[in-house]
C-alpha cells in the first residue's frame, strides 16, 4: 500500500476541510502535521539517496578533529557533517539521523506555516510533492537547508536584519551549497515587484539564448569549469517543469495585478515573499536548459509559493489587512472576490495533486520498483520497525557498501586523525 499517496490525499482533504471550516483550522493542521511527520520520520531505506547518505555516514569517525582534514572531501558542507558526527559520537544507527532530521525539518516547516501561511494545512499540502516527498525523503542535506531558511532565517529577511540574515544563510548553506543563492535576496528586497517581473522576462530570453550551440561554445571558452560544462552540455530541458512554473507564476501574477487594480492593500510581507518566489522563477528560466540544475537552484525560492498563494487568496476573502505578527483574519469578504480566491486556490490544489502523483510515479520508476511489478498504488512503505523489508526490493547492505567504497577517498580524508603521523 502506498502510504505516501494516502498522506497526499489526507492533506488534500485537510486543505479542503480547512477552507470550508476555518474554525477547526488548528485541529486539522495538527492532525495532518503529526501524520506527515510520523510517515517521513519512520521511513527506512526509501528515497533515491537514502543508501548513499548512509554510506557517507559510515565514513564519519567517532571523534572529530577539525584540524586534520575534516573539512575536505567530496561533500564539504560542514553543517551536515557535524550534524551526523553528533550521532556518530553515540554510535547511533543512520536511521536515527534521518528520524531526527525529519522531526527538526517538520518543526521548522510548521513554524513557517503558522507564521506566514493563512491556510496552514493548505500550505502543508502544497509543500508535500516537492519539499516533503522529494527533499525530506531523498535530498536530506538540501531539505535541512531549506527548512532552516524557512523556519529561522526568513524572518530576518522580512525584518531587514541583514547581519543576522547573512549569518543565517551561511549556516543554512553549510548543509547544502545551493543555499548561497539566498544571498541575492538582499538585493531583491529593494527591487519593486514590477522590476522583478521584468527580470523574469529577461531571464527567459537569456535562458533560451544560452542553449544556442554557438553561444554554448563561447561560454565554455570563457568559463571552462566542470559545473559550467556539465550544465551546458549534459542536461536537457523539462518542458513539463517549465510549463508548470510558467503557469503557476502567471496565475499568481494575474491575481496580484487584479488585487492591485481593485486597490486592495496587499501586505508588505506578502509582496516581499512574492519577490522571493519570483527569484525562483528567474533562476529556473535562466537555467531551464538543464532541468537538474534549474530544479536544484530554483526550488530553494519556490518553497515560499504556498505562503504567496495563500496570502494573496486571503486578500480576496478578507477586506482587513493581514499583519505579519498576527494570524491573518479569514472573513467572508466580497462575494466576487471570494470566487476569484476560490478559483485560484482550486487551481493550486489540483496542480499539487498532479505534481504529487507525478513525483510518486517518478519514485516508482527511479527506484526500480516498476521492474518488480510495483505501481503507484502498490508502492511499499518501509519503516524502521520493519527494516528487513527493504531487501525485498533491493539489497540494501550491498548498496550502502558500494556507496561507502565510492566515497573511500573522502573517508580517508575524514579519518586522518586515526592514522599515525609520519
Amino acid at each position: 500500500m502506498n502510504l505516501y499517496l494516502i498522506v497526499l490525499l489526507l492533506l488534500a482533504a485537510g486543505a479542503v476541510l480547512e477552507w470550508f471550516k476555518p474554525k477547526y483550522q488548528q485541529k486539522i493542521f495538527t492532525v495532518c502535521w503529526c501524520v506527515t511527520t510520523a510517515v517521513v520520520a519512520l521511513r527506512f531505506g526509501q528515497g533515491t539517496d537514502y543508501a548513499t547518505y548512509e554510506g557517507i555516514y559510515r565514513t564519519i569517525p567517532a571523534v572529530i578533529d577539525l584540524t586534520k582534514g575534516y573539512i575536505c572531501g567530496f561533500y564539504p558542507e560542514m553543517g551536515w557533517r557535524l550534524f551526523c558526527a553528533f550521532f556518530k559520537l553515540f554510535q547511533a544507527p543512520f536511521w536515527t539521523v534521518t528520524m531526527a532530521a525529519a522531526v527538526i525539518e517538520m518543526l521548522l516547516l510548521g513554524r513557517f506555516l503558522k507564521k506566514y501561511v493563512p491556510y496552514q494545512t493548505t500550505g502543508l499540502f502544497l509543500s508535500y510533492p516537492v519539499l516533503i516527498f522529494v527533499y525530506m525523503v531523498s535530498g536530506l542535506r538540501q531539505a535541512m537547508a531549506i527548512c532552516i531558511f524557512l523556519g529561522l532565517v526568513l524572518p530576518f529577511y522580512l525584518e531587514k536584519k541583514w547581519i543576522q540574515y547573512v549569518i543565517g544563510v551561511l549556516i543554512a548553506a553549510s548543509f547544502h551549497k545551493v543555499g548561497y543563492g539566498w544571498l541575492v535576496l538582499v538585493i531583491a528586497y529593494y527591487i519593486p515587484v514590477w522590476g522583478m517581473v521584468t527580470l523574469t522576462g529577461a531571464a527567459m530570453v537569456v535562458g533560451l539564448v544560452i542553449q544556442i550551440p554557438v553561444v554554448e561554445q563561447l561560454i565554455l571558452g570563457i568559463l571552462p569549469f566542470y559545473h559550467m560544462t556539465h550544465f551546458l552540455t549534459e542536461g536537457s530541458m523539462s518542458l513539463f517543469a517549465v510549463g508548470e512554473r510558467v503557469v503557476s507564476f502567471a496565475v499568481l501574477l494575474m491575481l496580484y495585478i487584479w488585487l492591485c487594480r481593485q486597490k486592495e492593500e496587499i501586505p508588505k510581507w506578502v509582496q516581499q515573499l512574492f519577490k522571493v518566489y519570483i527569484c525562483g522563477v528567474c533562476f529556473y528560466m535562466l537555467m531551464s536548459g538543464n532541468a537538474y540544475y534549474a530544479s536544484r537552484y530554483a526550488t530553494i525560492f519556490k518553497v515560499v509559493e504556498c505562503a504567496v498563494a495563500a496570502g494573496l487568496v486571503a486578500c480576496c476573502r478578507s477586506s482587513e489587512d493581514m499583519m505579519i505578527t498576527e494570524k491573518p483574519h479569514i472573513g467572508t469578504g466580497i462575494p466576487f472576490r471570494k470566487y476569484v480566491g476560490t478559483g485560484v486556490m482550486t487551481f493550486f490544489l489540483c496542480l499539487t495533486l498532479v505534481m504529487g502523483v507525478k513525483n510518486l510515479n517518478a519514485a516508482v520508476s527511479e527506484g526500480g520498483y516498476d521492474k518488480l511489478g510495483v505501481n503507484l498504488f502498490t508502492y511499499p512503505y518501509v519503516s524502521v520497525l520493519n527494516q528487513q523489508k527493504i531487501n525485498d526490493y533491493y539489497d540494501y547492505q550491498e548498496k550502502t557498501d558500494q556507496m561507502y567504497e565510492y566515497n573511500l577517498e573522502d573517508q580517508q580524508l575524514w579519518m586522518l586523525e586515526s592514522q599515525e603521523e609520519p
